[in-house]
């Protein structure tokens, strides 16, 4: 079996497509034809097979999955062992894989990134949106290389975390919202709101959550998979939000929403994770050394 064609083996896992693992790797869709065959021919059983317009794993298929991840993983980590050592961070190649929330992705982590590959101009970065759960989940199995998550604390055996910086969280809400003519706003004047609320598995939905546990109300509810549908709707007066204050600092600025003066104070640590049996190596080091300084600008 030979590694790169575990690798294509495991993007069209990941994808169950062969047109979108040739685009996530930069093939033609017949190399990645021609690498599930050749592994098919040297295993001697199939790994995939189409149903109408689906791919699904045959039961070999899905046998070789953990197996293909952990080989893929210790030479990957063979590979930046050696790569580590006196080498110029502007000829290191290879692929780094890192996944975020929503927030982070779309405001925080694109000028980390962008200082990143100023210092590995050779390094193809891969990152993308993911939930708590799902990150955890791929960084265990080694899909991921590195992750960060807005978290209040964070629980993560498999993994090495470190608190780069922390978040506040705001309320948002339309800008001529009555209840911005109050000093103050507690979480029990909520009560006859309209919640905007992001889907589960989100730290900022578990505060809200608390918080309207503790004030013993349950207002009306609209729930959302994506940050920005939620500050349109705010925006657009349909109910109020809690949000990062990355995500909405441009929506403040131009006065499409306005921040409510709660009394609950909320924050979120930003952590950053790697394999707790990956070596952090030059990339990973730097990649968590640009973000704490991105995120924790001196005076």
């Amino acid at each position: 079996m030979e590694l790169k064609h575990l690798n294509t083996y495991l993007t069209v896992a990941r994808h169950m497509s062969f047109t979108r693992a040739a685009q996530e790797l930069d093939y033609v869709q017949s190399s990645v034809t021609a690498h599930i065959k050749a592994l098919e021919t040297d295993l001697g059983v199939p790994l995939f097979e189409r149903l109408g317009r689906r791919v699904t794993f045959t039961d070999a298929g899905r046998e070789l999955l953990p197996h293909a991840q952990q080989l893929i993983h210790q030479a990957e980590r063979a590979r930046d062992a050696v790569q580590g050592i006196g080498a110029d961070p502007r000829t290191l190649r290879g692929t780094l894989r890192i996944a975020a929330p929503e927030s982070l992705c779309a405001h925080l982590l694109p000028p980390v990134l962008r200082a990143l590959m100023d210092q590995f101009p050779l390094l193809r970065v891969t990152f993308g949106p993911a939930d708590r759960n799902s990150l955890l989940t791929s960084l265990g199995d080694g899909t991921l290389d590195a992750g960060f998550l807005l978290e209040e604390r964070l629980t993560a055996p498999m993994a090495t975390a470190e608190l780069l910086a922390w978040q506040e969280l705001t309320l948002i809400t339309h800008p001529a919202h009555p209840l911005l003519n109050r000093a103050s706003v507690h979480t029990a004047d909520l009560a006859h709101e309209t919640l905007l609320l992001i889907e589960a598995g989100c730290a900022q939905r578990d505060v809200m959550e608390r918080e309207l546990h503790q004030a013993a109300i349950q207002p009306a509810t609209m729930e959302f998979v994506s940050i920005e549908a939620l500050k349109r709707c705010a925006a657009a007066g349909l109910g109020i939000a809690l949000l990062p204050q990355a995500a909405v600092s441009g929506e403040l600025i131009r006065g499409e929403v306005a921040a409510l003066p709660w009394s609950a104070k909320p924050v979120l640590g930003i952590h950053y994770l790697i394999h707790k049996d990956r070596r952090p190596t030059t990339v990973l080091t730097t990649l968590a050394d640009l973000a704490r300084r991105h995120w924790n600008p001196t005076p």
